[in-house]
């Protein structure tokens, strides 16, 4: 077989995969009425998040459940983080405020945030969720209904963008899901590396949360999500992951400055904070992505065009799926490059020790 006919195969089969995931992944959604659990926690772990808790807590108030309690840790903000949630507090005693304790050693600052608002919730459902969403007043019943069949879920929400750096690589995420992830063997506790969480909107029955230790066991996990979702499958416990597109909105970044630093952030632990895995990985998606343009503009032949159309196939199903604008789609090549960039830049940070978010920094080498 020539390397052209194993190009465009190869392209094909991912474009059919990519097909195969987006008909077969789930949808949360939204409900205004389910609720098997006798109280549902909804718990927030927040720093310097004034402004996003002004439009979060009101689309949470929303909620028709009658035993939803809201908790807010007020994580040593600087900001008037504590006044809105009192604020907030005085209109709806579902409502609560925590002041987050200091930040002991060995704990990173969300997940210490994290643990604290777990100790205090009464809920036999918790959802962790962060700031920066927005939900649909039916999505918390919506969750609560699922964890009804399963133990825990991750509900992968819509992002919105707000930055450029932000248009080119979050969609990227959802990407490497529907491409390569066989979301169909997430719920089968077996196939424990078959699995993706987001932190954005992560739940919990209260029974699953103590067995598998709950994020005192993820304390110094950069990918607590990540690393909470696979200590689920482990423990034997049923795990799912649904695309909450309908349900939950978040911003993560209103900055391309902000961004790149969570990006950096986020990038090479993603791939276990190990080179190989990295570079294999960045291999691999240059391969399937990048390399297929290079072909078309240095050939310029039918079969060269065939296999850029086919690579976007899979970028543009995803884009579709999780509500991106598909006008974008056709920057994925360069999505990847500038991804490469920010990973190569995440790994000379992590192997220096030099990471930092919210204003704190970190040695996790």
């Amino acid at each position: 077989m020539r390397l052209e006919e194993i190009a465009l195969t190869v392209q094909t089969a991912f474009a059919g995969f990519a097909a195969l995931n987006a008909f077969w992944w789930r949808d949360l959604e939204p409900d205004l009425t389910s609720n098997p659990f006798k109280r549902v926690s909804v718990l927030i772990p927040a720093r310097n998040e004034a402004a996003n808790l002004e439009t979060l807590l009101p689309s949470l108030l929303e909620s028709p459940l009658p035993d939803l309690e809201i908790l807010v840790l007020n994580d040593r903000s600087t900001d008037d983080t504590a006044a809105v949630v009192q604020r907030f507090v005085s209109l709806d005693p579902r409502v609560r405020l925590l002041e987050g304790l200091d930040l002991p050693d060995g704990w990173l600052g969300k997940n210490w945030a994290c643990h604290q608002l777990s100790l205090a919730a009464s809920g036999d459902a918790l959802i962790f969720t962060d700031a920066d969403t927005r939900w649909d007043k039916g999505a918390p019943a919506a969750i609560a209904k699922q964890l009804e069949v399963c133990d825990a879920l991750c509900a992968w929400p819509r992002q919105a963008i707000a930055d450029p750096i932000s248009r080119l690589i979050q969609p990227l995420q959802q990407w490497s899901l529907i491409a390569f992830l066989p979301l169909f063997f997430v719920p089968i506790n077996r196939f424990t590396v078959a699995v993706a969480a987001n932190g954005q909107c992560l739940a919990f029955t209260r029974f699953a949360y103590h067995i598998i230790g709950g994020h005192e066991a993820v304390k110094r996990d950069v990918l607590e999500d990540m690393a909470l979702a696979r200590a689920v499958k482990r423990a034997g416990l049923r795990f799912r992951l649904l695309n909450g597109a309908n349900a939950v909105t978040t911003r993560m970044y209103s900055s391309a400055s902000e961004a790149l630093n969570g990006y950096v952030k986020n990038v090479y632990p993603a791939f276990g904070g190990t080179a190989p895995a990295f570079i294999a990985a960045a291999a691999f998606n240059l391969l399937l992505g990048v390399a297929p343009l290079v072909w078309l503009l240095t050939s310029w032949t039918l079969e060269a065009a065939l296999c850029v159309l086919l690579s976007l196939v899979a970028r543009g199903i995803s884009d579709w799926r999780c509500g991106y604008d598909l006008r974008f789609t056709a920057l994925h090549p360069l999505g990847l490059l500038v991804w490469l960039w920010i990973g190569l830049l995440s790994m000379q940070r992590y192997r220096a020790g030099k990471v930092s978010w919210k204003g704190r920094s970190y040695d996790l080498r």
